[in-house]
Formats: C-alpha cells, sequence, structure tokens
C-alpha cells in the first residue's frame, strides 16, 4: 500500500529536483520496496522486478501492464479471494486511455 501511495504521490507531484520533498518521496518509496522485498512472495517480487527493467515508469503499454500484473499479484497474495480482471485494476489505478 505505501508503494502503491509513492506512486500516485509521483505521478501527482511535480517536484523540482533536490528538493527536501522529492528526497522524503524518494526515500519514502525505498523503503516501501525494501518492505516488498522483505515481505512479498516469490511472485510479486518477480512481478516487480519485471516492472523495474522496464522503466518503472507509466509509459508504455508493456510498462503499464507490467505494473497492473505487479498489484494484481500483491493483491491476491494479500488474501483477496474476489478475482478482478487485469484489465479492471489499470482502468481504475491508470485511467482509461
Amino acid at each position: 500500500m505505501d508503494y502503491l501511495k509513492c506512486v500516485c504521490e509521483q505521478a501527482q507531484f511535480r517536484f523540482q529536483n533536490n528538493t527536501k520533498e522529492q528526497q522524503e518521496l524518494f526515500a519514502r518509496t525505498g523503503d516501501a520496496k525494501a518492505r516488498i522485498c522483505l515481505y512479498g512472495s516469490k511472485r510479486a517480487i518477480e512481478a516487480f522486478s519485471i516492472f523495474e527493467k522496464l522503466g518503472a515508469s507509466m509509459n508504455s503499454d508493456e510498462q503499464r501492464q507490467a505494473f497492473t500484473n505487479m498489484i494484481s499479484i500483491m493483491r491476491n497474495d494479500s488474501g483477496s479471494e474476489l478475482g478482478v480482471k487485469a484489465e479492471d485494476l489499470k482502468n481504475v489505478l491508470l485511467g482509461v486511455r
């Protein structure tokens, strides 16, 4: 959840480089990533790795799909028993394009 919050903040706010706000956001993002590595499932970490290899941004369809896949896996790992279509997650998280 904390990682998603950081991603949303990065998407919504345009921090100038080397500001205190940017440094704090990057620190929170790093902390959230570390906790995913400690507590995340093998599948979640593999999906996160793919997203990172693609540049960890939302500029291409491939990146958006990798992000959505990662979130879907994390959602399932959290114990949610209700299946959700990947396309629905993508629409909610990233908007309809």
